[in-house]
Parts: structure tokens; sequence; C-alpha cells
């Protein structure tokens, strides 16, 4: 009773409210999409993030803090991907920016062609495809590149061997295939929950590995509609602002 009153005050019904988008108040008020598993998990990474302060540019006078539930909201779901790969994206941006605050306009990415990697990659590097900022590697697998600028360094982070589950992989490739049932679905989707909640009970670099790469060269794969990124431009301009005024 309690939920269809909210469903009927939010202008929904039972039925259509997933169907049509419509939001409810129980979804309009809470992080339901955030497990707590994740929110208290002693080892969840979280990012300070460095931007420039308007579409032209400066830098910003202070950092930003971004969170597994962040990412969670800018991708859509939680899932064993979207912590992999922020898992991934902690240890190797701590070798990039030994500082803890990360330039999102010095850095470049590759991850594979998962939707998951590429999301997260990109929007905690702020590169992108159409600045040749962002590639995209099929043949990565669970491994990703991290390249600065400014300095010319890379690193690649990897998943050590044997920490994705096997029944989770073979699983996967059933789904994949279409000879699944519904059951499948939800027991491959709690498995993969499982693993994620995993990482995120031990240190990171238990997981994964950190490869220097001194020869790496960064160039952008083609795209027909590249363009220069208007923001970071003047990044380097000294601050002028109204504030003091």
């Amino acid at each position: 009773m309690i939920l269809t009153g909210l469903l009927a005050v939010a202008g929904c019904n039972s039925t259509s409210s997933q169907a049509t988008g419509c939001q409810t108040e129980v979804e309009a008020s809470s992080t339901w999409y955030y497990f707590d598993w994740m929110a208290d998990a002693p080892y969840a990474p979280t990012f300070r993030v460095l931007d420039t302060e308007s579409s032209l540019g400066p830098y910003a006078e202070h950092s930003k803090t971004i969170t597994l539930e962040d990412l969670i909201k800018m991708h859509g779901h939680p899932c064993d991907g979207l912590v992999t790969a922020a898992c991934a994206m902690s240890v190797g941006l701590k070798q990039l920016y030994p500082n803890g605050t990360i330039d999102r306009t010095d850095t470049c990415c590759i991850t594979n062609n998962s939707p998951c990697y590429g999301d997260v990659a990109a929007y905690l590097t702020g590169g992108r495809i159409r600045f040749g900022t962002q590639k995209i590697d099929p043949s990565l697998g669970n491994a990703f590149i991290l390249y600065r600028v400014s300095t010319g360094q890379a690193v690649k982070v990897s998943l050590r061997p044997g920490v994705f589950p096997a029944r989770v992989a073979a699983l996967e490739n059933k789904i994949r295939s279409g000879d699944f049932t519904v059951a499948d679905m939800r027991r491959c989707q709690q498995w993969q929950w499982d693993y994620a909640r995993t990482l995120l009970e031990k240190p990171l670099d238990a997981s994964f590995q950190v490869e220097s790469l001194p020869a790496f060269s960064w160039e952008a794969d083609p795209y027909p509609n590249a363009g220069k990124r208007g923001d970071v431009v003047n990044k380097n301009v000294e601050q002028v602002t109204l504030r003091n005024k």
C-alpha cells in the first residue's frame, strides 16, 4: 500500500514506472543504486581532480572529489566493470599524480571497448575521443593505459591473473551467446557484485599491478570530427576574478 501510494503521488503506477522512466518519491529521495557494501568498503577509491574554472579557462582554484557514487550516476548502474575500472584508475593515477590531485586537462587514457571501462576512464581522466585524448584498444582486455601529457609519463595497469573469477567469465559468455535464462542473468549479476565487493575489501595493489611504459608515445586515433578542446587553451593564464572586488 505504501509503495502504491508513493507511485500514485508521483503520477506513476506500479507497472509503468520502470518502463516509462517515471520517477517515484522513493527513487528521488534514496541512493538505492549505491549499495552499502560499496559505501562502507574499506578500500573504495576516491579521486581528487582538478579542472578549469569555465569554458575558456583558467585552472580552478579548488579541486573536486569523485566517489564511486558519482561514477555510478554517470555510468548508469553499479557493476563489476565500473568497480574494476575505478580501482585500476586509482592505482595507475597515483603513479602519474603522486601528490594526489589528478589534472583532468593533462591526462589521456586507453581501454578496451567495454562501456564500463571507457566511461570510468574518460570521467576520471578527462580523456575524450573527439579531442584525441581517449583511445579504444580491444586487445587490452582487463588492462588500462594512462598517459600524462605534460610529463610524457605512461603506465599500464592490469588486473592480476586469477583475480577475476572463472565462473563469472563462463556465465557471462553464456549470456552473451543468447542461450540463457532470467535466473542465469540474475545469478551472473550477483556473482559480478560479489567479485566487485572482494576488490573493495582488500588493498587495491593485491588485485592490480602497474607497469611503467618509458618508451610509450601518445598518438591520437584518427577521428573525422576531431576538434580542439577550448576549456584548456587558457588554463595557465593567471586567474582573474571578481571575488575580491
